[in-house]
């Protein structure tokens, strides 16, 4: 009894939990400042192959810059790149902008991404550094807004990835991991002082940052170059911020197949770079923690109606949640009846845990073996 008990308190101040989760979310993301940036950055953008969103991530560009403020780097290893002729003719069609196609060279030993990165960083002329994945599209409050918080002296900001509106079962997956768990904590967590949220779908550093914390090229065999950045600069003492509006990504390949190994692939990075939020996640979610109680009385033929009334809370409360959210944060309306999909998220989730269990991983054409810190060695 004390046990169903106990995951029922659990759950509720779980379920509580989440609440606050919302309240610090709708106060956080308010957009960004309505006036253009006007501040000179260099936005680097690492590209590995054709993804969906990559044409409209890149006019995006234009649209959220009308000062032309930006130097843009597109950084592809080499001109066989299936994306390398969509670059040069969003470079070439923009002839006003300062555009610069950089071909970085077989990655080698280094992680693909991070390659990219390090490569381009050179090429940089501004003090303030944007990257930004090829399946992000940017928006003017977007780049005002990191345009305004290095103004204020920070020296790292962070956009929050909120996911397309996608349809089927693979894109529905990518939407409730995206915006309805990794995005639920960022606010709170920004609120705190304890942001964890490191997405490299948008992020900024200042040169001394980078500088300070060793350079790109000391991330250059780290699965999560996003998350090892973040954690390295809080422990350098930088100031980070999370900034106002959300970076809009869509996943490439979004049927069941493609979806499930992507999230898995993802589990897996969290295992070796975070092993303590991949343990800990499915203990603290106050779903699982009312089923578990549910279950626990069933078998045990005690009253239904405490961890019941816990799991209809937690349930509700989700669902809830996710609808409120994106009304308040996507570009996009969904239905609310739609999101009954919610319901099994967590528990359907589950099967990632122990799937997770394994060392090796593809990614982008490539396949890495990852150990402890999310280090990871190209495998042949």
């Amino acid at each position: 009894m004390l046990i169903i008990f106990t995951l029922c308190v659990a759950s509720w101040l779980g379920t509580a939990g989440l609440w606050a989760c919302l309240r610090s979310t709708l106060r956080r993301f308010r957009g960004g400042p309505a006036q253009p940036c006007d501040l000179a950055m260099t936005l680097i953008k690492p590209v590995r192959g054709l993804d969906d969103m990559l044409e409209e991530g890149l006019l995006s560009i234009v649209e959220s810059d009308p000062l032309k403020t930006l130097q843009v780097l597109i950084a592809l290893e080499t001109a066989d790149d299936p994306a390398y002729p969509l670059a040069r003719a969003f470079r070439e069609a923009h002839p006003d902008r300062d555009i610069s196609v950089v071909l970085t060279g077989p990655a080698g030993a280094r992680m693909g991404k991070a390659h990219n990165m390090i490569e381009a960083l050179p090429r940089a002329r501004s003090r303030f550094i944007l990257f930004c994945d090829a399946d992000t599209r940017l928006t003017r409050g977007l780049l005002s807004d990191a345009a305004r918080a290095f103004r204020a002296g920070v020296d790292a900001v962070y956009a929050m990835p909120y996911h397309a509106k996608s349809s089927g079962v693979g894109g529905w997956w990518f939407m409730i991991a995206f915006n309805h768990c990794f995005c639920v904590p960022a606010a709170l967590s920004a609120d705190w002082g304890q942001l964890r949220s490191f997405a490299g779908a948008f992020m900024g550093y200042t040169r001394e940052a980078l500088e300070k914390i060793g350079g790109l090229e000391r991330f250059s065999n780290v699965i999560a170059e996003d998350l090892c950045l973040g954690l390295a600069a809080r422990r350098a003492g930088l100031r980070q911020e999370l900034l106002s509006e959300p970076v809009l990504v869509r996943e490439t390949g979004t049927s069941p197949a493609e979806a499930f190994a992507h999230i898995l692939k993802w589990s897996t990075i969290v295992l070796w770079s975070c092993p303590t939020a991949w343990l800990l996640a499915p203990l603290f979610n106050p779903v699982l923690q009312a089923a578990a109680a549910l279950a626990l009385a069933a078998a045990s033929g005690r009253s239904l109606v405490l961890p019941g009334a816990a799991l209809a809370a937690a349930l509700g409360s989700r669902v809830s949640i996710a609808v409120i959210q994106d009304r308040a944060l996507a570009s996009y309306r969904i239905p609310v009846a739609a999101y009954w999909r919610i319901l099994l998220a967590d528990l359907g989730g589950l099967i990632f845990w122990p799937l997770s269990l394994r060392r090796t991983i593809s990614w982008r054409g490539r396949r890495y073996l990852l150990g402890p810190g999310g280090t990871c060695a190209v495998l042949p």
